[in-house]
Protein backbone atom coordinates (compact mmCIF):
# COMPACT_ATOMS: atom_id res chain seq x y z
CA UNK A 1 0.00 0.00 0.00
CA UNK A 2 1.58 3.22 -1.00
CA UNK A 3 1.55 6.15 1.66
CA UNK A 4 -0.58 8.15 -0.09
CA UNK A 5 -3.33 5.65 0.13
CA UNK A 6 -3.13 5.78 4.23
CA UNK A 7 -4.40 8.34 6.67
CA UNK A 8 -2.51 8.90 10.01
CA UNK A 9 -4.47 9.88 13.18
CA UNK A 10 -2.44 11.28 16.04
CA UNK A 11 -0.55 9.49 18.23
CA UNK A 12 -2.81 8.25 21.61
CA UNK A 13 -0.29 7.63 24.66
CA UNK A 14 -1.74 6.54 28.10
CA UNK A 15 0.02 5.52 31.12
CA UNK A 16 -0.80 3.83 34.29
CA UNK A 17 0.36 2.94 37.53
CA UNK A 18 1.02 -1.18 37.98
CA UNK A 19 2.08 -2.69 41.52
CA UNK A 20 4.01 -5.32 40.48
CA UNK A 21 7.84 -5.03 39.58
CA UNK A 22 8.76 -3.85 36.42
CA UNK A 23 10.13 -7.52 35.28
CA UNK A 24 7.34 -8.79 36.23
CA UNK A 25 5.30 -6.41 34.26
CA UNK A 26 7.15 -6.54 31.44
CA UNK A 27 7.38 -10.31 30.76
CA UNK A 28 3.18 -10.53 31.12
CA UNK A 29 2.21 -7.91 28.74
CA UNK A 30 5.59 -8.89 26.17
CA UNK A 31 3.89 -11.89 25.93
CA UNK A 32 1.37 -11.43 23.43
CA UNK A 33 -0.49 -14.72 24.43
CA UNK A 34 -1.26 -13.27 27.43
CA UNK A 35 -3.17 -10.58 25.51
CA UNK A 36 -6.77 -12.17 26.29
CA UNK A 37 -6.25 -11.77 29.78
CA UNK A 38 -5.85 -8.52 29.93
CA UNK A 39 -7.08 -6.64 26.22
CA UNK A 40 -11.20 -7.00 26.75
CA UNK A 41 -11.41 -7.33 22.83
CA UNK A 42 -8.89 -10.07 22.37
CA UNK A 43 -10.79 -13.29 22.46
CA UNK A 44 -7.62 -15.38 21.21
CA UNK A 45 -3.74 -15.37 20.25
CA UNK A 46 -2.29 -18.05 17.90
CA UNK A 47 1.25 -18.01 17.09
CA UNK A 48 2.05 -18.34 13.27
CA UNK A 49 5.60 -17.19 13.29
CA UNK A 50 8.79 -17.74 15.48
CA UNK A 51 8.63 -19.50 18.98
CA UNK A 52 8.25 -17.40 21.92
CA UNK A 53 8.36 -13.90 22.05
CA UNK A 54 11.27 -12.23 20.14
CA UNK A 55 11.80 -9.78 17.20
CA UNK A 56 10.20 -11.48 14.18
CA UNK A 57 7.51 -13.59 16.31
CA UNK A 58 3.99 -13.12 14.76
CA UNK A 59 0.93 -13.64 15.90
CA UNK A 60 -2.93 -13.24 14.90
CA UNK A 61 -5.34 -11.95 17.16
CA UNK A 62 -9.46 -12.91 17.11
CA UNK A 63 -11.14 -9.36 18.27
CA UNK A 64 -14.60 -9.30 19.05
CA UNK A 65 -15.89 -5.09 19.73
CA UNK A 66 -19.01 -4.42 20.55
CA UNK A 67 -20.19 -1.69 18.83
CA UNK A 68 -23.88 -0.37 18.72
CA UNK A 69 -25.08 -3.46 20.43
CA UNK A 70 -23.51 -6.34 18.14
CA UNK A 71 -20.23 -7.96 18.46
CA UNK A 72 -17.52 -7.09 15.25
CA UNK A 73 -15.38 -10.02 14.85
CA UNK A 74 -11.87 -9.30 13.17
CA UNK A 75 -8.66 -10.81 12.79
CA UNK A 76 -5.48 -9.09 13.63
CA UNK A 77 -1.74 -9.63 12.72
CA UNK A 78 0.41 -8.75 15.15
CA UNK A 79 4.47 -8.56 14.91
CA UNK A 80 6.83 -7.95 17.63
CA UNK A 81 9.02 -5.35 15.69
CA UNK A 82 11.77 -4.06 18.62
CA UNK A 83 12.05 -5.66 21.81
CA UNK A 84 14.22 -4.05 24.65
CA UNK A 85 14.54 -4.66 28.41
CA UNK A 86 11.80 -3.24 29.18
CA UNK A 87 10.46 -2.30 26.18
CA UNK A 88 8.15 -3.53 23.09
CA UNK A 89 7.20 -2.23 19.74
CA UNK A 90 4.37 -4.31 17.88
CA UNK A 91 2.87 -3.63 14.38
CA UNK A 92 -0.45 -4.68 13.99
CA UNK A 93 -2.75 -4.88 11.43
CA UNK A 94 -6.33 -5.60 10.18
CA UNK A 95 -8.75 -4.77 7.79
CA UNK A 96 -8.79 -1.23 8.41
CA UNK A 97 -5.91 -0.30 9.76
CA UNK A 98 -2.23 -0.33 10.82
CA UNK A 99 -1.07 0.34 14.13
CA UNK A 100 2.63 1.09 15.54
CA UNK A 101 2.23 -0.12 19.25
CA UNK A 102 5.06 1.04 21.68
CA UNK A 103 5.05 0.06 25.26
CA UNK A 104 7.59 1.05 28.10
CA UNK A 105 8.07 -0.36 31.81
CA UNK A 106 9.84 1.41 34.12
CA UNK A 107 10.51 1.44 38.16
CA UNK A 108 8.28 3.77 40.28
CA UNK A 109 7.90 3.92 43.70
CA UNK A 110 7.28 -0.26 45.01
CA UNK A 111 6.27 -0.65 41.02
CA UNK A 112 5.55 0.09 37.61
CA UNK A 113 4.73 3.23 35.33
CA UNK A 114 4.09 1.26 32.09
CA UNK A 115 3.27 3.89 29.14
CA UNK A 116 1.59 2.90 25.81
CA UNK A 117 1.99 5.14 22.84
CA UNK A 118 -0.02 3.82 19.68
CA UNK A 119 -0.20 5.08 16.60
CA UNK A 120 -2.54 4.70 13.76
CA UNK A 121 -3.06 5.10 9.83
CA UNK A 122 -6.02 3.96 8.82
CA UNK A 123 -5.97 2.55 5.32
CA UNK A 124 -9.49 4.27 3.88
CA UNK A 125 -10.40 7.98 4.31
CA UNK A 126 -11.69 7.77 8.32
CA UNK A 127 -14.51 10.37 8.02
CA UNK A 128 -15.55 11.06 11.69
CA UNK A 129 -13.32 8.12 13.00
CA UNK A 130 -9.91 10.36 12.76
CA UNK A 131 -11.81 12.41 15.68
CA UNK A 132 -13.61 9.28 17.43
CA UNK A 133 -10.42 7.22 17.55
CA UNK A 134 -8.15 8.95 19.85
CA UNK A 135 -10.86 8.88 22.32
CA UNK A 136 -12.06 5.18 21.67
CA UNK A 137 -8.29 4.17 21.83
CA UNK A 138 -7.47 6.44 24.89
CA UNK A 139 -10.83 4.49 27.01
CA UNK A 140 -9.67 0.92 26.00
CA UNK A 141 -6.21 1.68 26.63
CA UNK A 142 -7.29 2.51 30.42
CA UNK A 143 -9.65 -0.54 30.51
CA UNK A 144 -6.64 -2.58 29.79
CA UNK A 145 -4.34 -0.75 32.19
CA UNK A 146 -6.72 -1.75 34.47
CA UNK A 147 -7.36 -5.17 33.56
CA UNK A 148 -3.77 -5.78 33.63
CA UNK A 149 -3.18 -3.81 37.16
CA UNK A 150 -5.92 -6.23 38.59
CA UNK A 151 -4.44 -9.25 37.01
CA UNK A 152 -1.02 -8.32 38.50
CA UNK A 153 -2.13 -7.11 42.38
CA UNK A 154 -3.03 -10.69 42.86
Amino acid sequence: MSEDATFRVRPVTVSTYVPASPETVFEFISDTRNDPIWCPNVTEVIQVNGVGVGVGSAFRFHQSVEMRGRALESDVDVEIVELGERSIRWRVEDRFQIRDVKVEVSPEDDGSLVEQTTTAIFKRKPGVAKWLYPILARRTFKDQFRRLSDHLER
